[in-house]
C-alpha cells in the first residue's frame, strides 16, 4: 500500500516544479553550474560504484517482483552515468534533468523494498526519510536543468 503513495508524492514533486513554473524559469548563473555538479555527482558515483562494482549488492534491493535484478541494476547505472553527463550538454540539459528525475520515481520501489536493510555495508534509511531525500533531490536535479520556476507576468488591459 506504501508504494502507490509514494509514487504518488514523487510525481506530484515534478508536476508541482513544472505547475510553478508555468513554461518560465529564470537561470541563475554560476550557483546553478554548482548545483549541476552537486546534482550529477550522486548519479555519476552510483552509477559506477553501486550499480557497477558492487552490482550483486545493489541487485539485492530489488524487489522480488521484478525480473533480471542484475539487468535492472546495470541498465540503470548505464541511466545514472547518461544522467550525470547530460546536465552538462546544453542541448540536452533539461530533458536530462526531466528523465532523471523521472529515473528518481521509477527506482523508488527498490528504495522502499531496502529500507531499514544494510547494503553493501552501508544502511539504507527508512522509507519516509528516503522518500523525502527523493522529492529533494528530484527538485535539485529539476533546478539545475531548467532553472529556478519564474511565474510569467500578467499584461493587464
Amino acid at each position: 500500500m506504501i508504494y502507490p503513495i509514494c509514487i504518488a508524492i514523487l510525481i506530484a514533486a515534478i508536476v508541482l516544479f513544472f505547475a510553478l513554473a508555468r513554461g518560465h524559469f529564470i537561470q541563475f548563473g554560476d550557483a546553478q553550474r554548482l548545483l549541476r555538479l552537486i546534482a550529477a555527482l550522486p548519479l555519476l558515483i552510483s552509477g559506477v560504484a553501486l550499480h557497477f562494482l558492487h552490482a550483486s549488492s545493489a541487485a539485492a534491493m530489488i524487489p522480488p517482483v521484478f525480473p533480471a535484478p542484475r539487468f535492472l541494476v546495470l541498465f540503470t547505472g548505464v541511466l545514472e552515468i547518461l544522467g550525470a553527463t547530460g546536465l552538462f550538454v546544453l542541448a540536452a540539459r533539461r530533458s536530462t534533468a526531466l528523465w532523471v528525475a523521472i529515473l528518481m520515481v521509477a527506482i523508488f520501489p527498490a528504495n522502499i523494498y531496502a529500507a531499514g536493510q544494510n547494503i553493501a555495508g552501508l544502511q539504507m534509511p527508512s522509507v519516509p526519510v528516503r522518500l523525502t531525500m527523493q522529492v529533494i533531490y528530484i527538485w535539485l536535479v529539476l533546478l539545475a536543468g531548467y532553472g529556478l520556476p519564474a511565474r510569467s507576468k500578467r499584461i493587464t488591459p
